[in-house]
């Protein structure tokens, strides 16, 4: 099971490459660091990576850089095949570097946020090509069959004009009254690529629909919408283990 191992021990986004018809299971853990405790909390990271590597374990993981907010939050992603993982628990490696993870990376841990989502291939972008960097715009909504209808007519004329869809889409599995029902990720490899000048999704449409009909959808869009923010994640490749 694709689970970071010392967040299975402690508890129980982004981005993968996909086929078209099958959806992944994708777990996005969110860690809240102590106030002044990065260096000690990203050394410990790296010293259960090492060990648990040494010893043989097989799990992978990406730890991403939250790059607003308050304090210091990383996001962990790993992903599933589908939900008989759920069912497996901690391996043998894990077991033998448990007491970094108890002596050297909860300490410095103040919250950790759980939430499992199912991709959506249907309109996702389809490259598997890696990236450095993602900006993620979380929703709650309250009508879901209207929301997806216009992220499906949107992401269709996206494709349609530019020969793939933009971003990868998740549905959120569960969660409370407040938790985001879907997530959205737009991945960059450079922050000089949020300069570029570049039509916006609504744009594209309207140019295919015209101006009218682009306001009917957004206004049906933001009708079925709670509440949405965005983050910016930048990958730590030091603290993931990609192998």
């Amino acid at each position: 099971m694709k689970k970071l191992s010392i967040l299975l021990l402690v508890v129980p986004f982004f981005l993968m490459g996909q086929d078209e018809n099958t959806s992944m299971i994708n777990n996005v853990t969110h860690i809240k660091v102590k106030m002044g405790h990065d260096a000690q909390f990203i050394e410990g990271v790296k010293n259960y990576k090492k060990c648990y590597a040494e010893n043989g374990g097989t799990d992978t993981w990406n730890f991403w850089d939250r790059v607003q907010g308050t304090n210091s939050v990383y996001a962990v992603t790993d992903i599933m095949e589908n939900w008989a993982g759920m069912d497996e628990g901690p391996d043998e490696a894990s077991g033998k570097c448990r007491s970094i993870m108890m002596e050297s990376i909860m300490p410095h841990m103040t919250d950790v946020n759980y939430m499992i989502t199912t991709s959506m291939p249907e309109v996702s972008n389809d490259s598997n090509e890696p990236v450095s960097k993602v900006w993620v715009t979380y929703f709650r909504v309250s009508n879901g069959a209207d929301f997806m209808s216009v992220v499906k007519a949107v992401s269709g004329e996206v494709k349609k004009a530019e020969g793939d869809e933009r971003a990868y889409w998740y549905q959120v599995q569960g969660g409370s009254e407040k938790d985001a029902d879907y997530l959205v990720a737009w991945p960059f490899e450079k922050f000089a690529d949020l300069d570029e000048d570049r039509d916006g999704v609504w744009t594209v449409y309207s140019k295919a629909h015209g101006e009218e009909k682009t306001a009917e959808m957004r206004a049906k869009f933001n009708a079925a919408v709670d509440g949405s923010w965005s983050y910016i994640y930048t990958k730590n490749n030091d603290m993931s283990k990609a192998d």
